[in-house]
């Protein structure tokens, strides 16, 4: 990957952030207008935003500088890891539909990395197929075929702005009250297929520092949180049991110091814990 490259996904990933920051302020702008633009912050008065998407791509960039360049086959992990579903099979809308889903846009992130066209084709089609199920009008879902026509050009910087942007929509489309289930539901499943890619990677391509990228036991406790407030018809599920079972032992292997590291072994059994809990959802129906 050239330079020129690896800053234009830097300033793509910036840009993306920026968009997200500035439209969660919009609304609080309007109503702050006329207030002294030099109030003094309290933090007493800071809300739980809630949790967004979670994306490994991050962890896709730092490992470019850890490992060698060239060494990583981003094209042959992708293939081991990525699912092979029939968005057709699933018609739970509120359960099953929402983890796949999250699992197809981690597909899709990876398959940026990868610059896989036919599969990064076929995740897009099927993310598009399964949020028209969950209820996103199709007027909202252009974006599915901006992924496309980029990618069918090669233009990777603009399939990775688009699909981004794409994922943004999704969620806006699920931030109503009775969606709060389902929201969780697909960002657990897509962190848990993006830990899959990042732990394959990390065994492939492992030191005490690539194994740091794995650190982040906050956002883990906060997904274990979000899944034991889920409504008892939802834990009812199997999949859903297995995503709550999988997670504390995730969060414990990954609460390491900040200059600890996690051993080879206990990578490889966090690929299992994620590998476990994705093939129980892709086995409901």
């Amino acid at each position: 990957m050239s330079a020129h490259y690896k800053l234009a996904l830097y300033l793509a990933a910036a840009l993306i952030a920026c968009a997200q920051f500035a439209g969660a302020q919009d609304d609080k702008a309007k109503t702050d207008k006329g207030k002294d633009d030099k109030a003094s912050f309290d933090p007493k008065q800071a809300k739980d935003g809630g949790l967004g998407m979670p994306t490994p791509y991050d962890k896709f960039i730092a490992l470019d500088q850890l490992v060698p360049s060239g060494e990583i086959n981003w094209n042959q992990t992708f293939r081991k890891v990525a699912v092979d579903i029939d968005p057709d099979q699933f018609t739970d809308k509120d359960t099953v539909i929402p983890m796949i889903l999250g699992i197809r846009i981690a597909d899709g992130v990876m398959a940026v990395k990868a610059r896989d066209v036919e599969l990064l084709n076929k995740a897009a089609s099927d993310i598009e197929t399964l949020a028209k199920r969950m209820g996103v009008a199709d007027a909202d879902l252009n974006r599915a075929r901006a992924v496309r026509a980029a990618a069918n050009k090669k233009e990777w910087l603009n399939v990775f702005m688009e699909l981004g942007f794409f994922q943004q929509d999704i969620m806006k489309k699920l931030e109503d009250k009775e969606s709060a289930s389902r929201t969780t539901l697909l960002i657990v499943a897509g962190w848990l297929q993006g830990a899959r890619y990042t732990t394959a990677l990390i065994e492939d391509h492992y030191t005490a520092a690539t194994s740091q990228l794995l650190r982040e036991p906050k956002l883990v406790d906060a997904l274990a949180a979000k899944m034991d407030s889920l409504p008892a018809n939802a834990k009812q599920n199997a999949a859903v049991s297995k995503m709550r079972e999988a997670l504390p032992k995730i969060g414990k292997i990954i609460n390491i110091p900040l200059d600890g590291s996690i051993p080879k072994e206990s990578v490889a059994e966090l690929n299992q814990l994620s590998t476990d809990a994705i093939k129980a959802a892709i086995a409901s129906h």
